[in-house]
């Protein structure tokens, strides 16, 4: 046996089960759910509070297919936004009036696929428009209220978007210097 190894278990602390992982966020062992892995077999995952009270299903105690899915939305649109904001993406003026138009509606599955299937040519090739047509927008819209926090990220995108199709520029505010 002198050849062997030890290997010593090491605690390592719980990521948040819904958060991507390569943003590393620790969960809360206090907000725990039922994810189910495959038919049948259930296991417990940890959530960070900013998954645990935005997620659609918050108030269920398993994490179901709209969590999932509002994961999905909530990358996408803050990956869109942080390219927004760094001027790394600057949408066509048509993709800015679209987002206008939205930022007026009512939320619903219904009224945002309508939209997006009326979009012009200019704009249904729009990054803001792929993120809408996905299938996990329109499950997350299915599952929740039109002012439900699980839409927040969303919305500010498009409010922002909205913003900027009054300014001269189309695009972000700069900052006077």
């Amino acid at each position: 046996m002198s050849g062997a190894r030890v290997l010593r278990l090491v605690a390592v602390a719980p990521r948040c089960h819904l958060c991507p992982d390569e943003d590393q966020v620790l969960a809360d062992q206090n907000l725990t759910v039922t994810f189910y892995t495959a038919p049948g077999t259930a296991r417990q995952a940890a959530l960070c509070e900013p998954c645990h009270s935005g997620r659609p299903s918050r108030g269920e105690p398993d994490i179901g297919p709209a969590d999932l899915a509002w994961r999905a939305v909530e990358r996408d649109v803050t990956t869109l936004l942080a390219a927004y904001e760094e001027c790394r993406w600057l949408p066509q003026q048509g993709e800015l009036e679209f987002a206008a138009g939205l930022a007026r509606m009512a939320w619903t599955e219904e009224s945002i696929r309508a939209a997006v299937r009326d979009a012009g040519d200019n704009v249904s090739g729009g990054k803001l428009v792929h993120v809408l047509e996905s299938g996990s927008t329109y499950l997350v819209l299915r599952h929740v209220a039109a002012d439900d926090p699980a839409q927040h990220s969303l919305r500010r995108l498009v409010d922002v978007l909205a913003a900027a199709a009054e300014q001269p520029t189309g695009g972000p505010p700069r900052d006077a210097a």
